[in-house]
């Protein structure tokens, strides 16, 4: 809440706003001075606007996309939940907020981003003495991520997660559903004990280092980033990840996870740990199949079992309980895309014509053999290297367009199954970010530890990058009818490129220097208002 407040000086009056806010560590109210009005009268009568002398320009900085960053993890108190759970001092946490929005802003390396903190509102904004932002501070910073903390945590940046962990779901109704994944970075350099040969981003062997990444369902907050061996198989890290998860205290939760990461013995992890586990089945075994065309076409496509995928397009859904994966009581469903199933039909289609029509070339045989598949294409001797097998051509034709969804939540009906498992696409597009806007790679990092604090960095930018969103899209509604025609929805991507222009301005007037930010536009406003970031920014 703004005011304002007459101060005498001599003779003369002059008026002055002030804001009042609620500090969380302290727990109390304070004041604090926001700019200067103008003269006025003794009953605080503005008697004239304050004129400015400018000089010339000192400095610009770009400050639109930092002060919306900074402005969430004030909201989430990050600062002060870093200094508790790290035992840092105040300027140890500020920097390592720094480096978190530094992963979002700018990426700069390390070694120069205490020169470009010094030229930033940052300072300002914590209070930093800027003797004490240097590049060993930053190193120190970011080592406290790492050392033992805790009974429990190998590191303290895993202790930091978990503390992070609850100030978001503080008054979130975030279902007990986890998505997890693992995205394979390039890395440079020699001697990391992380990078390994592995499959990287493309499906070609690089060296490549991995990180496992657990969000929530409906926000998308991460709720751990851990750095992984990158030959690491996507199967063997899921004990590891559930293990964790156990250590930060999280029961009755539910794991969504991709087909690769499926199999018998995860299975027997994840619900050994008191969890259910949600998924696509792997691979085809006899098992799976019988589930799979155990119905017709005709008796599966009825508007009992129709479920909207996120096209809008309809699938049909239907489950029952039955065996699987060495467990006699098991929720599957199977589940059938009939676009999928034309588009399957086609490709084999189109591949039988060639092969009746003409003699195609060896990498065409190649691809037809690969549409086809190893049972309809068998291996045998002949200028095509395989023969196609009517009898399984036929009972391909029942599975087209199929896929079988399993749940060892009994409960789930299969609407809830689909529904659930195809939210996890969701954490696509959070590598998406990750690997985009966040910058998560290529690695440069050769120490162990180092990487295993550079887990945390990207961790909570990811989590101030989704609270942000999050804030903006409750926000939206309220923003002028205006900007919301031209943006009936605002993307945090579109919010960043629309907060470009936002600068923070130092003017030389006299012998002393003066602030501004640039004026913003309506959209500006729109999207900084509901974290508040508009009131961070220096004004006239």
């Amino acid at each position: 809440m703004t005011y304002t407040r007459v101060k005498p000086q001599g003779d003369r009056f002059y008026l002055c706003e002030y804001e009042s806010y609620w500090d969380p560590k302290l727990q109390r109210s304070r004041q604090r001075y926001l700019r200067h009005l103008g003269p006025c009268d003794k009953d605080g009568k503005l008697l004239s606007q304050p004129s400015h002398r400018v000089d010339h320009v000192h400095s610009t900085f770009p400050v639109g996309r930092l002060a919306l960053f900074y402005a969430a993890a004030q909201d989430l108190g990050v600062k002060r939940i870093i200094e508790e759970a790290l035992s840092a001092d105040p300027t140890s946490a500020s920097l390592v907020l720094s480096l978190a929005l530094n992963q979002i802003v700018d990426r700069q390396p390390l070694y120069h981003l205490h020169e470009v903190t010094r030229r930033s509102p940052f300072l300002a904004w914590e209070g930093l003495d800027e003797a004490r932002v240097t590049h060993e501070a930053y190193q120190t910073a970011l080592m406290t991520l790492y050392r033992p903390l805790a009974p429990g945590f190998d590191n303290a940046g895993l202790h930091l997660q978990e503390r992070l962990n609850h100030a978001w779901r503080q008054g979130s109704r975030e279902p007990a559903a986890v998505y997890y994944d693992i995205t394979k970075q390039p890395y440079y350099g020699n001697d990391c004990p992380y990078a390994a040969v592995g499959h990287d981003g493309t499906g070609n062997l690089s060296n490549v280092v991995g990180f496992g990444l657990v969000v929530s369902r409906d926000h998308h907050h991460p709720t751990l980033c851990r750095p992984l061996l990158g030959s690491k198989n996507d199967t063997v890290g899921v004990g590891e990840t559930v293990e964790q998860l156990k250590g930060f205290g999280y029961e009755h939760m539910t794991m969504v996870m991709d087909r690769g990461m499926v199999s018998e013995e995860n299975l027997k992890v994840v619900t050994g740990a008191g969890y259910e586990q949600l998924g696509i089945v792997r691979g085809r075994n006899e098992e799976a199949w019988s589930y799979i065309t155990r119905w017709p076409r005709e008796e599966l496509e009825q508007p009992r079992f129709v479920v909207e995928r996120a096209s809008g397009a309809a699938a049909y859904c239907r489950s029952w309980v039955a065996s699987l994966y060495g467990r006699t009581r098991m929720r599957v469903a199977v589940v059938e895309n009939p676009r999928r199933a034309t588009e399957e039909r086609e490709a084999r289609d189109l591949a039988m014509m060639t092969l009746e029509q003409g003699h195609p070339s060896a990498e065409r045989l190649r691809q037809i053999r690969k549409v086809l598949g190893r049972d309809v294409a068998e291996t045998s001797r002949g200028r095509r290297g395989f023969v196609v097998n009517e009898r399984e051509l036929k009972e391909e034709e029942r599975g087209l367009g199929r896929f079988l969804l399993f749940s060892t939540d009994l409960t789930r009906d299969a609407e809830e199954m689909f529904a659930l498992y195809f939210q996890r696409d969701e954490i696509e597009k959070v590598f998406e970010t990750m690997k985009g806007e966040l910058s998560l790679g290529p690695i440069r990092y050769r120490r162990a530890d180092r990487l295993d604090a550079y887990s945390t960095v990207i961790y909570l930018a990811y989590l101030l990058w989704s609270w942000a969103e999050r804030k903006l899209k409750e926000g939206w509604p309220s923003a002028p009818s205006g900007v919301r025609r031209k943006y009936p929805t605002m993307t945090m991507g579109k919010a960043m490129d629309l907060l470009e222009g936002v600068s923070w301005v130092r003017f030389g007037a006299g012998k002393s220097i003066r602030e501004w930010a640039t004026r913003l536009t309506e959209v500006q406003e729109a999207i900084l208002k509901p974290l508040g970031a508009a009131k961070i920014l220096p004004v006239a």
